[in-house]
């Protein structure tokens, strides 16, 4: 046999399939694709995560009520234009307000340094348009002196008080039963809203523990039958506001606010326990954004006075309990946590440019036992 014959016969076969045009099912074919340009690709552009509201000003649960103190100095407030601006007004702080009370979005508001000759409504009507309530409701308001309560419910027993009358500068505070939802809650919440005469010496020291014996003689009346104003037995109650309570002198009024110990006997009676349970009152005592241990409320990085906690909020415990708590301030939130919330840096301070923050707001979330 020739040994070549097998390798001629491969190559005819081979050559036949070539000019046939036909393919061998037993051998690979491959296609060659001719690129004429580089591939292009468009890539989805990276969402950008929706900044979520800072936990410490995400809203109180169900059947809890939210609550906003705030010394605003002197009608900042409102706006330059208004006519019935205090005659202490140094600055226009409307936009920021609005900006605070939505993020804060609380269901009572107490607000201290209110022209004394203004109409509360004026305060409901800024609520009305920066948190407007469902169904047409409207905001009610009541001021005693310079202080005003305002609220998302009726507002009863609506009571007022001026200390120390007789002198040029005076002080005083508001009181009302807040009338609650009686589908949501068992009880009513009564409140005391109060601006303490500032200042140093010993005539300002004496004028604030006279008005801080008043207090407490109103408060053994609400509980006891008879007098000027009855409360029904544990009915939730608060004492709140600029209270004027500073490192420099003894500051024994907070002491008889919490305690019920009443200096000047002669005039508002003996000492007593204030709370339902014939204990003391507690002091909120609420942080800088519900985090670290800063509990001031008042500072001016151009005064000499270390920052403090001037104002405060007290409570009867055996009634109701304080969830959370927290001073706004929105120095210390990140540029995220601020956008979240519709806020601004310098939202909380009077005077940016000087360090002058003055009052900060406080806010508490309280549930009735």
């Amino acid at each position: 046999m020739n040994r070549y014959l097998p390798l001629r016969l491969i190559l005819i076969v081979l050559l036949l399939a070539a000019a046939t045009g036909c393919q061998l099912e037993s051998e690979p074919t491959a296609t060659i694709v001719t690129a004429t340009a580089e591939p292009t690709f468009t890539l989805a552009p990276v969402a950008t995560p929706t900044p979520s509201v800072p936990p410490f000003l995400v809203g109180p649960a169900p059947g809890r009520i939210r609550i906003m103190c705030y010394n605003v100095n002197w009608d900042s407030m409102f706006p330059d234009d208004d006519p019935q601006n205090d005659g202490y007004r140094i600055a226009d702080l409307s936009a920021e307000f609005v900006r605070m009370v939505r993020a804060i979005n609380p269901d009572i508001v107490c607000l201290q340094e209110i022209n004394s000759l203004r109409d509360p409504q004026n305060v409901a009507d800024i609520l009305d348009a920066a948190l407007p309530l469902p169904d047409g409701a409207r905001w009610q308001a009541h001021k005693g002196y310079d202080n005003v309560i305002a609220s998302r419910w009726p507002i009863l027993m609506r009571a007022d008080q001026r200390i120390h009358e007789q002198r040029s500068v005076q002080r005083g505070h508001a009181m009302g039963l807040i009338d609650l939802p009686d589908a949501d809650y068992d009880k009513d919440l009564y409140l005391i809203n109060a601006h303490m005469k500032s200042a140093g010496g010993d005539i300002n020291i004496a004028l604030r523990q006279h008005h801080a014996d008043a207090l407490v003689q109103w408060v053994g009346d609400l509980k006891t039958t008879g007098g000027k104003a009855d409360l029904p037995a544990g009915t939730p109650f608060m004492i709140m506001g600029d209270l004027n309570v500073y490192d420099t002198d003894p500051a024994y009024h907070l002491t008889t606010l919490i305690t019920g110990d009443i200096v000047n006997t002669d005039k508002f009676g003996p000492p007593l326990k204030p709370d339902w349970d014939n204990t003391d009152l507690t002091d909120a005592l609420p942080t800088h954004n519900a985090q670290g241990s800063e509990i001031y409320t008042w500072r001016d990085d151009s005064e000499r006075f270390a920052p403090g906690p001037l104002d405060h909020i007290i409570y009867s415990d055996s009634s109701l309990s304080v969830e959370h708590s927290f001073v706004l301030n929105t120095t210390i939130m990140s540029d995220a946590e601020l956008r979240a919330a519709g806020l601004e840096k310098g939202d909380v301070m009077l005077r940016p440019e000087a360090g002058d923050f003055d009052h900060l707001p406080l806010v508490v979330d309280v549930a009735l036992r």
